[in-house]
C-alpha cells in the first residue's frame, strides 16, 4: 500500500487519502534532503510546488505534480495516476487530523465524548488513540462513498469498484 508524503499546499487531498485508509504525512517541505529522507522510506511525494521541477536529482523519484486545483479532482488524479483501488476494509480507518490508525469502540466507552443524538441514534464507533477524536458512521459517510465511487468510476470506466 502507498504511503504519501503531502505537501502543505493539499490539506484536502491528504484528509482524503487518510480517508481511503493511507499512511499520509502532511507537512511542508522546504529542504531537499528532508524530501529525500521521506522519498528513501518509501514515500510518494504529492505537491503543487513548481520549484521541485527544478531538482535533477528528483528525477525517477516517486514524486508527483499535482496539475488539478479542486481538491476531489486532486484525489481523482492520484486515484489514476497511480492506480489506487477502493478497499473497504481500509475506508474509515484512519484519523483524519493525526493519520493514526482508528480502534473500535463500544458504546459505552463512548458515552460521555458524542453527542446523545449520536450515541443513540448510531452503534459503530472508532476512536484515535492519539488525540482522542471520536467517529461514527454518519450521513456524510454515504456522500463521501458517493464521491469516492465517482472517482474510481472515472479511472476505469470498464471496471466498477464494489463498495
Amino acid at each position: 500500500m502507498f504511503r504519501f508524503l503531502v505537501d502543505i499546499m493539499l490539506g484536502k487531498l491528504a484528509k482524503w487519502l487518510r480517508l481511503l485508509g493511507y499512511d499520509v504525512e502532511y507537512k511542508e517541505v522546504k529542504e531537499l534532503c528532508v524530501l529525500e529522507t521521506f522519498l528513501n522510506k518509501g514515500y510518494v511525494f504529492l505537491t503543487r510546488r513548481q520549484a521541485w521541477l527544478n531538482y535533477k536529482r528528483l528525477r525517477n523519484k516517486p514524486v508527483y505534480f499535482i496539475t488539478a486545483n479542486e481538491p476531489f479532482a486532486q484525489l481523482c488524479e492520484v486515484v489514476k495516476k497511480l492506480d489506487l483501488k477502493f478497499d473497504p476494509s481500509t475506508f474509515c480507518s484512519r484519523c483524519l487530523i493525526c493519520n493514526t490508525l482508528l480502534e473500535e469502540k463500544t458504546r459505552e466507552e463512548v458515552v460521555n465524548l458524542v453527542p446523545d443524538y449520536v450515541l443513540h441514534t448510531y452503534q459503530t464507533f472508532k476512536q484515535c488513540p492519539q488525540c482522542k477524536r471520536v467517529y461514527w458512521p454518519g450521513s456524510h459517510k454515504e456522500k463521501m462513498l458517493a464521491r469516492l465511487k465517482i472517482c474510481f468510476t472515472e479511472k476505469n470506466k470498464q471496471e466498477s469498484p464494489a463498495f
